[in-house]
Formats: structure tokens, sequence, C-alpha cells
């Protein structure tokens, strides 16, 4: 799954490209953390780096495309968490 979100990531980054430049440092930031196999904090702060590119993003018909690939960044980063998440204790 990790790699399916560096994956992901990359296709981000790269469709950010074309809308935003600081946006799209952003998602790089994001596959840079994802590469480094990371760890709780580290995955926890993806999300909210990937929130922060949602709530950036301006209308229109490209960007529209582009929350596509953040929507399914932003599962695979959740499901990262909760496969990271300490087993309740008993």
């Amino acid at each position: 799954m990790l790699d399916e979100a560096t994956m992901a990531a990359h296709r981000l980054a790269a469709s950010l490209r074309g809308i935003d430049a600081d946006t799209a440092e952003s998602a790089h930031a994001v596959l840079l953390a994802l590469e480094s196999k990371p760890d709780q904090e580290t995955l926890m702060s993806c999300a909210a780096t990937l929130e922060t590119i949602e709530q950036r993003l301006p209308p229109g018909t490209l960007a529209a495309l582009v929350r596509v690939r953040l929507a399914r960044l932003q599962e695979l980063v959740n499901a990262l968490l909760d496969d990271n998440l300490p087993p309740p204790a008993a």
C-alpha cells in the first residue's frame, strides 16, 4: 500500500505543477515523506499537508481532476495510518 501511496503522491505533485508551484512543492514534500518509510507522526503530518492542499485548490475543471487524485492519496494515507495504530489495550 505504501508503494501505491508513493505513486499517487508522485502523480498529485505532477498534476499540481500546472496549477500552483507552492502547492506542488507541498505535494512533493508528501512524496518524499512517503518514500522514507514513514512512521505514525510523519503520516499524520502528510495527512495535514494533504488537507491544506485541498483547501488551497482553486475552483475549476483542472482542479476538480486534481481533487480526484488528492482524494485517493488521502484515502491511502488514512489507511496507512490505520495500519500503523497500535492495537487497543485489553
